[in-house]
């Protein structure tokens, strides 16, 4: 069929223009803004595309398939609103990677043209932008394809200079794995390299060479060796630099980030000082959550070092089910890294994240899956023997007592350390304030000496403000986003000091035609005492109790939690703004339904229990008590109750019309139904098929098929890329339905992936949802 129009309601919610991108930077008052396109054509999805071991390559370009970029790039003063044009860019240039220098002096850009990308360097004085590559970059695994190192370096990665064609098919013949020794559970990946062909093209297009540009001489040289270049980070005096590379042989069995490797060093020239590891495939890791590899991993430079090289190793052989007394050990290497590794930090949990200040702190973050426990610890890097410190020992679904997180600041050589105050003795934390009355976010001061935590800012009634971050090189000024019922966010500086306001941005209502439909936290009750929660979205006037009770489309998506109390917390704010995303339920206010989003859906299993042993069951008794609420209430016919999701979303609504007849139909987008073939593990099981059968197949709605009686939706992208959410989910549990005579209907959206980016697909699922709850 072809592509359907929804009603203009429904419509003129993909059509509404989104936010501007802003860049901050060094300048105290000038910030760089360029708009963003709506949704893309799906001419942009149509585009050429390779899909190798994981990726998507775009092969006419060089780049990830189907990004789309920004336009109308600018220069805007904070204070007076005075915008300036930069010129130099081709008519209608399609724009991403938008970078500043360190100083200031210069932003980085690439403009997409048909055969390639290409770097436009913008200089501040003059904003006049100008090539310093021709079309020749190499972005086929994405992210940004250059960066500034100082002030007046660039290091960009171009295709190979003698490149040639790509390679072309040979004549087909058998492709043929072998199995190898030792056991090991894989996820079920998508895009892998199926055969040598699939190798050939993937080394042709993944390939690159670094150069190095020097911004007041104008010359380009070769920098390193050229390669499949994963990583590049310098160090902060600039004198060296930490490379990772993908290296042979590849495997058809995982995607490219798990490819063997090797990690370098190298100086300023780009000549090899060191090889520091060599890594095999990671193709048989532990099932359990938390394992790793057993080699040095996660290499970073020490920011408030000139050239403290640090890396982590397992203590426990990657896996969190062994006994160790320690699970991992951090190590460094310092200049000219010819010597022994130097023992440093041991962590009784799983490594999670350094925080670097300066010798005498810094802060790590410890983990485990099981308990959900999470602990931050200063320690004493030039003192690698001094005992660490507790600062927080937490459980991380516990977002009642979460002290917030600390923040950094950015050093003039692009490095981040922590945000102190008050001559280092103090440090920065941000939270989300949840509590009973809802999300109320604030800005702490946590003395390091005393241990005591002084809340310095808190977000305001009527209002929902979140604190995002403060400037590069400007401590008391932090930016602040501030959003109400009636309105919807602005962006805003803050000092904290002086409390003090600078207004950024002053964006309208982006639908005014909702300005007065209704939003409240609703509260409840499981039948076994669980306290739950989820946003109620009225239309404008609706009375509950006195009105005719509205049709309702109810919308979720599971989480385990490992106790009650935690899953019964409130995470959202009574003031916050109802943003409408054409991807969500909340479009359907406009055609008169009640909407219940992000109703809760928690899945628990206390102490040594696992969530899924009581999936199905749970499920159930979480609907049970939002349809009993909404009914209770007046709001919902309950002839007229809808339920939805997307992914994990969709899982759970196949259950919900398997198991219970509280709904009148269901939509379950992007979702996987059979849990046997996704054997190795899926969202947060373990344990691999083999291990639980039982429990694969009770998951499996697939199995379930006989019990569904209510008119079931089915949509999905064609391309989905998802672990576990392969179009074939979707297919065969269609083919189920429809072999036994139950109601249902598959949708596959040509090119899409597990989300969905295209206007035309966009509009044609609202026009299918909108149809099937009508």
């Amino acid at each position: 069929m072809q592509y359907r129009q929804p009603p203009e309601e429904l419509a003129k919610l993909v059509n509404v223009t989104p936010d501007p991108i802003i860049l901050f930077g060094p300048h105290e008052h000038w910030l760089a803004v360029a708009d963003r396109a709506s949704y893309p054509s799906i001419d942009l999805l149509r585009q050429p595309e390779l899909k190798l071991a994981g990726a998507r390559i775009n092969p006419k370009t060089f780049t990830p398939h189907a990004i789309s970029g920004f336009t109308n790039l600018r220069l805007r003063h904070l204070i007076t609103g005075e915008e300036k044009t930069i010129t130099g860019f081709p008519e209608n240039a399609s724009l991403r990677s938008l970078q500043w220098s360190p100083d200031g002096s210069h932003l980085g850009c690439c403009v997409l043209a048909e055969d390639g990308l290409q770097l436009y360097l913008i200089d501040f004085a003059t904003l006049l932008a100008r090539p310093i590559t021709g079309t020749n970059i190499n972005n086929s695994l994405g992210g940004s394809p250059y960066s500034f190192y100082g002030p007046d370096r660039i290091l960009v990665k171009l295709r190979l200079a003698d490149q040639g064609p790509a390679p072309e098919a040979p004549f087909p013949g058998p492709i043929v794995q072998d199995t190898t020794a030792g056991e090991g559970a894989t996820r079920t990946y998508t895009n892998l390299l199926q055969s040598r062909h699939d190798e050939d093209l993937f080394r042709y297009y993944a390939s690159g060479q670094l150069h190095c540009y020097t911004i007041s001489s104008g010359t380009m040289v070769p920098f390193a060796e050229p390669g499949i270049i994963a990583d590049l980070d310098d160090a902060p005096n600039g004198e060296y630099f930490l490379l990772t590379y993908v290296e042979e042989p590849f495997s058809y069995q995982v995607p490219y980030q798990r490819f063997p490797d090797r990690v370098i060093l190298v100086d300023k020239k780009g000549q090899l000082i060191r090889t520091l590891a060599e890594r095999p495939v990671l193709d048989n890791l532990p099932a359990a959550i938390g394992s790793v590899m057993t080699q040095a991993r996660r290499y970073q430079w020490r920011s408030d070092h000139p050239a403290q090289l640090y890396w982590t190793e397992a203590q426990d052989g990657g896996d969190p089910r062994n006994e160790a007394e320690y699970r991992d050990q951090l190590f460094y290497l310092e200049p000219p890294f010819d010597g022994e590794a130097q023992p440093s930090l041991k962590l009784p949990l799983r490594y999670g994240a350094v925080y670097w200040c300066r010798g005498d702190l810094a802060l790590s973050i410890d983990w485990r899956w099981k308990d959900r426990r999470q602990v931050f610890r200063r320690w004493f890097p030039d003192e690698p023997q001094r005992e660490p410190e507790v600062i927080f020992d937490l459980n991380w679904d516990d977002k009642y007592n979460d002290p917030g997180s600390f923040l950094t600041t950015i050093l003039p050589n692009d490095h981040t350390v922590l945000l102190t105050r008050e001559n280092g003795k103090k440090l920065v934390l941000s939270g989300n304030g949840h509590g009973e009355a809802g999300q109320r976010p604030f800005l702490s001061l946590y003395d390091l000496e005393s241990g005591e935590i002084e809340r310095v800012w808190e977000s305001q009634p009527p209002y929902f403000e979140r604190a995002l971050g403060f400037r590069e090189r400007h401590p008391d000024w932090f930016i602040l986003g501030r959003e109400s019922k009636q309105e919807r966010t602005n962006f805003h500086l803050r000092n904290l000091i002086s409390g003090e306001e600078i207004a950024i941005t002053d964006f309208p209502h982006p639908y005014p035609q909702l300005r007065d439909s209704q939003f409240e936290i609703v509260k409840y009750e499981r039948e076994d005492g669980v306290k739950l929660s989820g946003e109620l979205h009225l239309p404008e006037g609706f009375k509950p109790g006195k009105d005719q009770p509205l049709p309702v489309l109810m919308w979720a998506y599971p989480k385990e939690y490992k106790d009650a109390e935690a899953a019964g917390q409130t995470l959202v704010s009574p003031y916050q703004f109802t943003h409408i995303s054409p991807m969500g339920p909340l479009p359907w206010i406009t055609r008169n339904f009640a909407v219940f989003d992000d109703f809760a859906m928690p899945i628990i299993g206390e102490g040594d229990e696992e969530p899924n042993e009581t999936f199905v069951e749970q499920v159930q008794a979480n609907a049970r008590a939002a349809v009993k609420e909404l009914v209770e209430r007046g709001v919902a016919d309950p002839k007229r109750i809808y339920v939805g999701g997307h992914s994990y979303g969709a899982f759970m609504t196949a259950h919900l019309l398997a198991h219970t007849d509280l709904f009148a139909g269901g939509i379950a987008r992007s979702g996987a139904y059979n849990r046997t073939l996704t054997p190795f593990g899926f969202q947060t099981e373990e344990r691999t098929f083999w291990e639980a059968p039982e429990i694969y197949t009770d998951l499996s709605p697939f199995v379930h098929a006989p019990k569904i009686e209510d008119p079931l939706l089915l949509i999905h992208g064609g391309d989905d890329s998802n672990s576990g959410t392969y179009p074939l989910q979707s297919k065969r549990f269609f083919a189920a339905l429809n072999s036994l005579g139950k109601p249902a209907r598959l949708v596959i959206l040509p090119h899409e992936d597990h989300g969905y980016s295209a206007k035309e697909s966009i509009l044609h699922m609202l026009w299918e949802m909108d149809e099937w709850m009508h």
